[in-house]
């Protein structure tokens, strides 16, 4: 209170408060001596002896002050950390509020909660001002993970990787003091730009305690009596969370009532709170005061304290210590050294088929990885397929497509450990788990056909293995006659069986096959037989794959509409799942519908998801690459080019880095090696192992490549083989198939053929929704009938180039809005 008066004092003229102040001024100047030095001619005020009628008339004096003040100028006081005023300063508060009524006066006071018992002074203010309803109380919760993230990036000037975030936020809970302090300790320590250099950050964050928060929590452990943070210190190492009964087994020479007692100590201080849901489960406030009081034991009474926790948990868990494999590996891997390697490699095998029962696929991992790390070297035993298997089941929905492999070649170890143990069921439940199809590994068939031979003739899970090998046939090998029949004898098994679910995990193989080898015969009856199928299936992760290959299918046959729908319920569906390689897919597939569309502001929204902020996979840059090309943002483009380009050439969709130099190409006028494009881009066309889609909308980029180069005969070499491209939608965001044959046709003279495709590719646009490509193909559409010239064409060129320009304008196609307006003077000219 002083310190408010006195710095409004300070900040007035001597008449000012004079005024204000009127007779009260000789009452205040006995607390805030400044209002004498500011008044020297004002006389003290009289002696009273009764102690409680001169503090009523310094009250009333404050209160009568701050009316007369207030009146003039509305006024805020705000009053910090009540949690440490004594009762006269509280007391005067009460006096205050209830006289401020009708006053425009503001009084703001700020304490924390966890100070409080109902003992304390301020709970007692409170407890009065409730009564008669003077206040109003804002419960102010602790920062959001993006106001840590743009704290960061103020503090220390940079862009925070998100792996920095995540630990700052988790380690801190978004205190705000824990959070300043701490972000203060890195920057002073350097970790904060050592650890930029990396992008997306490290995953290994590790966030010291600075000295202040130590401070903070220090004083609060330090009004404990000894014995409380004795046993606070045991409940540390126990965890976050702690049981009654398990601390009663640790904690020596106590009774049941005494340690309620010790813990009813440490609730009043707001050290520790009860669960509600489990009698006898607390936690601690805060994880830094767990941290703050296991950082005081040395590391030899640290393992020793967790052998006996390990073991103190294992006695009161009895028959349920499955159940309770997390928290028990975490124990007995801190006592290695002391119990031994047998604990963890048990408990981390069933914590990671736990973490794998629930979707926790990066946990999952973690504790596989942990459990074949303890295994002793030797003759493979059940445990050992059992940690493996699961770890690749876990790595498949967890590595990024780059990684894929490694999560192929646990499969494949499990598989051979199994077979080698002559457990067939449990090679077969390992061959049966889900894998996603990804281009580039290497060994799934060869792991399909031995686990086909060890399948039943025709039983289920003989087709299920067939209708994979329909899959990885197709994109191992190329082989597409093993991929046909393997597809058609797993939907005859599934038939027989009446399976709904393997005739579904089929079908999608055989949508798949449609998409990727271009055969239209029978697609739209897949189409309808999958929709049938999804709606008497419940497993999730085939729900998904029918709705991302239907997708695919019918953004290929020109409805965005319908393919946006199906990708928006297979992202729903990977996020309830967690799996992230699901949902990177999903979402690389909405950010493609999205820049086909020339939504740049869902594009934009869809971008901010973590998974795409992290995201180094060709399938999700792509898209942001060419909604930044096609809005003529030159260095970002550039910039994600480069991280294409420069990513190892292999078997992973090779097309996509040749999509992005010829983007850079074609969209942006850029220079660029063309010969040394055209090679990359044969090489794709030429591999008979390389999907039929993708062979052929790479060659169909090569052929405008060499046109672009001046080697006409090489782009009518290839236009032939490229007539499958028509009516179709693009592949890597490249033009429409109609699109580029039309300018194909056009450079190599077939000027009849040319006119032909480009009219099907407007149609296929402004049918399908394909905005963008439709304003390029109006623009391409009308240089092609300048420069042909027959009667009428110069008047349809103007019209289709107004279109484009609307189109341009509208979605902020820079170089194409610049293109046309050239290309309008040069006809005026």
């Amino acid at each position: 209170w002083v310190q408010a008066i006195r710095s409004y004092v300070m900040d007035r003229d001597a008449e000012t408060v004079r005024r204000e102040m009127g007779s009260t001024a000789s009452v205040i100047a006995e607390i805030v001596p400044d209002v004498k030095e500011r008044l020297p001619d004002i006389q003290p005020p009289p002696q009273i002896d009764d102690p409680e009628s001169a503090r009523f008339r310094l009250f009333d004096s404050i209160s009568t002050f701050l009316k007369s003040a207030s009146s003039v100028q509305p006024i805020v006081l705000i009053l910090e950390d009540l949690h440490w005023s004594d009762r006269p300063s509280l007391t005067l508060l009460e006096f205050v509020a209830r006289e401020q009524s009708n006053t425009r006066l503001m009084i703001v006071g700020n304490y924390r909660d966890m100070e409080l018992n109902r003992r304390h002074p301020l709970s007692i203010t409170l407890g009065e001002l409730s009564r008669e309803h003077l206040f109003d109380r804002v419960l102010l919760r602790g920062l959001q993970k993006h106001d840590v993230q743009r704290f960061i990036e103020v503090a220390a000037g940079i862009d925070p990787p998100s792996g920095l975030v995540d630990a700052v936020y988790t380690q801190t809970e978004g205190n705000p003091l824990f959070v300043t302090e701490t972000v203060r300790l890195l920057i002073q320590e350097g970790d904060i730009a050592a650890g930029s250099k990396a992008k997306g950050g490290t995953s290994s964050w590790k966030i010291r305690i600075p000295e202040g928060v130590r401070e903070v929590i220090g004083r609060r452990l330090d009004r404990l009596s000894a014995r409380c943070n004795e046993v606070l210190t045991t409940a540390a190492v126990i965890g976050r969370q702690f049981r009654f009964g398990v601390l009663m087994k640790l904690v020596e020479d106590t009774s049941e009532n005494m340690l309620l007692d010790v813990l009813d100590e440490a609730l009043d201080a707001r050290i520790i709170e009860e669960v509600p849901s489990e009698v006898g489960l607390y936690q601690f406030a805060h994880a830094l005061v767990q941290e703050t009081l296991t950082s005081e034991l040395s590391a030899n009474r640290t393992v020793r304290l967790h052998a006996r926790i390990a073991k103190a948990l294992e006695d009161f868990y009895g028959d349920a210590t499955e159940e309770h494999a997390a928290e028990l590996v975490e124990h007995f891997a801190e006592a290695e050294t002391v119990l031994g390697p047998g604990g963890v490699s048990k408990y981390s095998l069933s914590a990671g088929e736990n973490a794998l029962d629930s979707y926790g696929f990066e946990e999952a991992v973690q504790h596989f990885e942990r459990g074949l790390a303890a295994m002793p070297p030797g003759e493979p035993t059940e445990e050992l397929a059992r940690m493996r298997g699961g770890l690749a089941h876990a790595q498949a929905a967890t590595l990024a497509r780059g990684d894929i492999q490694q999560a192929l070649d646990n499969k494949r170890k499990a598989f051979d450990q199994y077979v080698e143990l002559g457990d067939t069921p449990g090679a077969l439940s390992v061959a049966l788990a889900h894998f996603p199809n990804i281009h580039g590994t290497e060994g799934m068939v060869d792991l399909l056909e031995r686990a086909i031979d060890l399948a039943p003739p025709r039983s289920r899970q003989a087709g299920y293995l067939l209708a994979q090998l329909g899959k990885f046939a197709r994109m191992e090998a190329g082989d597409v006659d093993t991929a046909v029949e393997s597809i058609e004898e797993a939907t005859s098994i599934a038939r027989n069986l009446d399976d709904a679910a393997l005739e579904l995990s089929a079908v999608i193989s055989q949508i798949e096959f449609d998409y990727y080898q271009l055969r239209d015969e029978k697609h739209l009856s897949h189409l309808q037989r999958a929709a049938e199928l999804m709606e008497q299936v419940d497993d999730l992760r085939l729900r998904y794959s029918g709705l991302e290959s239907s997708g695919h299918l019918i953004q290929h046959k020109g409805d965005l509409d319908a393919a946006e729908s199906a990708y928006e319920q297979s992202f729903d569906i990977a996020e309830r799942l967690g799996d992230k390689v699901l949902t990177e897919w999903a979402l690389a597939d909405r950010l493609l519908c999205a820049s086909l569309r020339g939504q740049w502001d869902v594009l934009t929204q869809l971008s901010e998801h973590p998974v795409v902020i992290d995201s180094t996979e060709s399938r999700v840059l792509m898209p942001l690459f060419l909604a930044e090309c096609h809005r003529g943002h030159v260095e970002k483009a550039i910039s994600i080019h480069d991280e294409l380009v420069g990513r190892p050439l292999n078997s992973l969709h090779p097309g996509h880095v040749g999509a992005a130099q010829y983007a850079v190409m074609r969209i942006l006028g850029v220079d660029v090696d063309c010969r040394g494009l055209i090679e990359l881009q044969m090489s794709v066309f030429d591999n008979p192992v390389v999907e039929k889609s993708f062979r052929l909308a790479v060659g169909a980029r090569a052929a405008i490549t060499a046109v672009q180069a001046g080697d006409t005969e090489s782009a009518r070499s290839l236009y032939p083989s490229l007539a499958a491209l028509s009516g179709r939608g693009s592949f890597a965001g490249s033009d429409t198939g109609s699109h580029s044959l039309g300018y194909v046709a056009w450079k190599i003279g077939e000027l009849d053929a040319a006119a032909v495709h480009y009219t099907d590719a407007l149609q296929f646009c402004r049918k399908g929704g394909f905005r963008v490509d439709l304003a390029y193909s109006l623009a391409e559409n009308a240089e092609f009938l300048l420069d042909r010239d027959n009667p009428g064409d110069r008047e349809k060129a103007t019209e289709l180039q107004d279109e484009a320009l609307a189109i341009a304008q509208e979605l902020g196609m820079t170089p194409l809005l610049e293109r046309v307006l050239a290309q309008r003077e040069i006809l005026k000219a």
